[in-house]
């Protein structure tokens, strides 16, 4: 090969490397990141080198055409011709600063990494999305594979919110103004209590048992999921610690409420599943958290639902906004809906289990202010407006999905009666 006037387009400076693994990886990485039929000049004061690289070269149909005597070292000419070139990565990218030198998610869609397809490639593996891999990544085997199956209009906020908004339910509630409440009252607070930490174990189990089947092409889905779930923890923590605190305990459990979020639990559809949890669970939870927090009888209860009010709202959001994005993608979709909520109530039917009598009697005494026949009666009155409000919100939940008011109350009358 005439090489007067050949400009190597890269060049790697061995020094007294000698020829074994080190050398050979630093000659393949040098390879790799140059384009097809390019050429590399090596550098080497070792002369005994040059037989190694040209057998290299055969076993990796890679041209070597010229070793360049220069006195006091060599220069190894080779042309790059890998089997399988690998892409460029970016390089001088850099992301805009907001506003006090911040950076969050929503600034990172930039070059490579900003390229979010519509369907991921099944042989990406735990590659970040903008990186290059190198042929041969094995599949993981993920399920949801489409930015449809995750993703949410709104879910670049909602990260930034969860990082913003988290407290500790070991030092942000302040345990030592619980006062000692009237027995009725604070057995009442353990019942509701209990109830909440078992709902939120199902919300805290189920996005989880679906995080590894997302494919880390939507990573940002993954990353929100992981502040939902650390949510879900921090409220057992605090609905739990908030029933052992003030001298009560952990109180009754129905098989209503297990059957419920069984049904919950059991769904394998990721679709269904979010509309199930977010949107009508979670929503209607929303619900009950504001009784709590507007009966509670001291100001610990109050303060853990407030701050779990907030979480739940951004659960909700999320169910809202990735529901939404496939209806209007797909409209048809909503026949799933349908069949979804319609086999829970079936299910649930089956059962006939009928309501949570103990979390019925606790929320009549929460918001009744105790247990004598006036006080019941009052409660158990704020009870059912209590329903009527979750069901009508439930239809507005339903309206902002996409559904028509006709199907909206069909669905939210179908809702367990275990509220979750």
């Amino acid at each position: 090969m005439d090489v007067h006037g050949l400009t190597p387009d890269r060049q790697l400076d061995l020094g007294d490397f000698s020829s074994g693994a080190d050398m050979f990886l630093l000659v393949k990485n040098a390879l790799q990141r140059m384009e097809q039929g390019q050429v590399l000049e090596i550098v080497s004061t070792n002369p005994a080198v040059k037989d190694d690289l040209q057998s290299w070269c055969r076993l990796n149909r890679h041209s070597f055409f010229m070793a360049l005597d220069a006195g006091d070292h060599f220069r190894f000419l080779i042309r790059n011709n890998p089997v399988k070139a690998l892409e460029q990565p970016d390089w001088g990218i850099k992301l805009p600063l907001r506003k006090g030198g911040r950076l969050d998610i929503r600034d990172w869609f930039q070059g490579r990494g900003g390229e979010l397809q519509e369907h991921a490639p099944a042989y990406v593996g735990f590659v970040p999305r903008g990186a290059v891999a190198e042929p041969g990544v094995p599949d993981f085997g993920f399920t949801l594979n489409k930015k449809d199956d995750v993703w949410s209009h709104n879910l670049l906020d909602l990260y930034e919110q969860a990082k913003e908004n988290q407290w500790n339910a070991t030092t942000d509630i302040a345990w030592d103004r619980l006062p000692e409440l009237p027995e009725d009252l604070e057995w009442a607070v353990c019942q509701i209590m209990t109830f909440l930490a078992e709902n939120e174990y199902s919300a805290l189990y189920i996005p989880a048992k679906f995080m590894a089947q997302i494919n880390p092409h939507y990573i940002e889905a993954l990353m929100y999921l992981s502040t939902l779930v650390q949510d879900e923890s921090r409220h057992i923590e605090a609905f739990m610690k908030r029933a052992l605190a003030g001298g009560g305990g952990l109180q009754y459990s129905s098989t209503l409420t297990e059957r419920s979020l069984l049904s919950l639990f059991v769904q394998e559809d990721y679709f269904k599943s979010s509309f199930l949890l977010h949107v009508l669970g979670e929503g209607t939870f929303l619900d009950l958290l504001t009784f709590v927090e507007e009966y509670a009888p001291d100001p610990v209860t109050k303060q853990i639902v407030t701050l779990a009010k907030i979480d739940e709202g951004r659960h909700v959001a999320y169910g809202i906004g990735h529901v939404r994005h496939i209806l209007e993608r797909n409209p048809n979709m909503v026949k799933s809906l349908i069949e979804a909520a319609e086999e829970r109530n079936e299910y649930l039917n089956a059962a006939d289990a009928g309501e949570n009598t103990h979390l019925m009697e606790a929320m009549a005494i929460l918001a009744g202010g105790g247990r004598s026949p006036d006080r019941l009666k009052a409660g158990f009155e704020r009870v059912r407006r209590l329903k009527a409000v979750m069901h009508d919100h439930r239809i507005q939940r339903l309206l902002q999905i996409g559904l028509d008011r006709e199907t909206a109350e069909a669905i939210s009358q179908t809702h367990t009666p275990n509220f979750m």
